[in-house]
């Protein structure tokens, strides 16, 4: 995953505010901008993926919908 440097200096800032308050730890920009490329390349892929499984989940869902409006629409012969 590409993340634009703007992002990537905003999910930086952000993992370095959440080691202060939650873990009582400072990191540095270059260690924060390092896990934040780890994790984009680690994990991104696996909450894409589930992603684009919830999407499918939700278009098979509207396909049953729209076969089963077709059918009520069907004339009785």
């Amino acid at each position: 995953m590409k993340l634009t440097p703007r992002e990537k200096d905003a999910l930086a800032a952000r993992l370095r505010d959440y080691c202060e308050t939650e873990l009582d730890c400072e990191m540095g920009s270059l260690q924060a901008d390092l896990f934040v490329e780890f994790i984009a390349m680690e994990f991104a892929p696996v909450f894409y993926n589930s992603g684009l499984r919830d999407a499918q989940a939700l278009l098979m869902k509207k396909m049953d919908d729209f076969a089963d409006s077709i059918a009520a629409l069907e004339m009785k012969t």
